[in-house]
C-alpha cells in the first residue's frame, strides 16, 4: 500500500490563491532562469573561493564563501517558489546551462579578472531578476516580486563589495 502513494507522478493542487494557471506557469518559467542565473553564479563563486590567489586571496576567499552559502540558500528558495506555485523546478546541469544568461567560464584568471567576472554576473543575475519582478506585479505576484527584490538587493551589495576590492 505504501508502495502506491509514491506513484503519483504529478499531485494536483488546488492554488486558487487569484493567480490564473497560466500566469502561474508563466512566472514559473521566469523563475526557472533566475534559478538557473543563481545556480551558475554559485557555482562560479566557489569556484573563485578555491582559485583566488595573490594579496588579496584572504579577504577574497571569505568573502565568495560568505557569497556562495547566501546563494546556496537562494536556490533552494526560489526552487521552492517555482514548486509552489505547482511547476517542477529544473534540477540539471544541462537545463541550467540553457536557461541561464551567465555564461559558463573555468579558465585561468588572476584575482582582479576572477572579480570582475564575478561582479559582471551578479549585474546580469539583477537583470533578469528586475524583469521577473516587473511581470510578477502585473500579475499581482507580489510574493514573488518580492522574494526577487531582497534577491536583487544583495546581489547589488554583493556588486558593491566586489568592486571595492579592486577599487583603486
Amino acid at each position: 500500500m505504501a508502495v502506491e502513494a509514491l506513484k503519483i507522478a504529478k499531485p494536483d493542487f488546488n492554488r486558487n490563491t487569484g493567480i490564473s494557471p497560466e500566469d502561474r506557469a508563466e512566472i514559473a518559467e521566469k523563475l526557472g532562469t533566475v534559478l538557473s542565473d543563481s545556480y551558475m553564479l554559485f557555482i562560479k563563486t566557489q569556484g573563485v573561493h578555491w582559485n583566488v590567489t595573490g594579496p588579496v586571496f584572504v579577504g577574497v576567499h571569505e568573502l565568495t564563501e560568505k557569497q556562495y552559502t547566501n546563494l546556496y540558500n537562494a536556490i533552494d528558495e526560489i526552487a521552492e517558489r517555482i514548486r509552489a506555485l505547482g511547476h517542477k523546478a529544473p534540477a540539471s546541469y544541462t537545463k541550467y546551462g540553457e536557461l541561464s544568461s551567465i555564461k559558463d567560464e573555468d579558465e585561468p584568471k588572476t584575482a582582479v579578472e576572477m572579480i570582475r567576472m564575478l561582479t559582471r554576473d551578479h549585474a546580469t543575475a539583477v537583470k533578469g531578476m528586475r524583469e521577473a519582478v516587473e511581470w510578477c506585479e502585473g500579475k499581482n505576484d507580489f510574493v514573488t516580486a518580492d522574494m526577487m527584490i531582497e534577491r536583487m538587493t544583495w546581489h547589488e551589495e554583493a556588486i558593491w563589495m566586489l568592486e571595492s576590492i579592486i577599487a583603486e
